[in-house]
């Protein structure tokens, strides 16, 4: 019998989890990094870029693009590096162009004959949008950081998709792949959920998620579809 027969939504996080964020970030942390012939290696920037973007989404909300720019001009000031604006919009103008996992697509399209789909993503408006023409699946609701004025890991996002889809929460289960954005503000709420392990996955907290699965493809199959 698959898992999860009480489930009727699924909603995602979209970068890293359909979209390959981690090799779109390595990409331009990498180029600004043989720019300014940086000792640090890209594993050490991105380490400190996480950890400058995580205290700066704990702020007062402002539009995200902001805070990539903001977040990438202070990993490489830290580096004795002062980005032009050019390259600390470098995130924000790549974004949109970084390609989904090879099996999102597919996926998604199986999950939709059986589910309704949602996004909740720490993003704004036109940067989703430009993501999810590469995808070629309709999404019934997109909750995005810009609609809620609040970031992930607080629970506007979640809270969000519970009054749109009008379903109690149990009825929800909440794909992701990062660990302290996501399973914990769905878990609380009573979402189910499901850890997609993509590549560079972190576990940083302590939360359970109902599911854990290494792909896109493998959470279709464990639902049977």
């Amino acid at each position: 019998m698959p898992a999860a027969p009480d489930v009727e939504i699924l909603t995602f996080d979209c970068y890293g989890t359909l979209i390959d964020w981690e090799s779109g970030i390595r990409a331009v942390l990498g180029a600004l990094r043989e720019t300014h012939v940086l000792t640090a290696t890209v594993d050490q920037l991105l380490t400190e870029w996480e950890a400058i973007q995580f205290e700066m989404l704990a702020g007062p909300w402002r539009k995200y693009r902001e805070i990539l720019h903001d977040s990438l001009a202070e990993t490489f000031r830290r580096q004795g590096i002062a980005l032009t604006e050019f390259e600390a919009d470098a995130l924000g103008n790549h974004i949109g162009s970084w390609p989904p996992f090879a099996d999102t697509s597919d996926a998604l399209a199986r999950l939709r004959k059986k589910y309704r789909l949602g996004i909740l993503s720490n993003i704004d408006d036109i940067l989703l949008t430009q993501s999810i023409a590469q995808m070629r699946v309709k999404f019934d609701v997109l909750v995005t950081a810009e609609q809620v004025q609040s970031y992930k890991p607080r629970t506007a996002h979640f809270e969000e998709a519970l009054r749109r889809f009008d379903r109690p929460a149990d009825r929800f289960l909440h794909c992701a792949f990062g660990f302290k954005y996501d399973q914990r503000p769905a878990l609380s709420l009573g979402m189910k959920t499901a850890w997609v392990k993509r590549p560079g996955w972190i576990r940083d907290d302590e939360a359970e998620p109902t599911y854990e699965v290494p792909s896109l493809a493998a959470l279709a199959e464990l639902l049977g579809v």
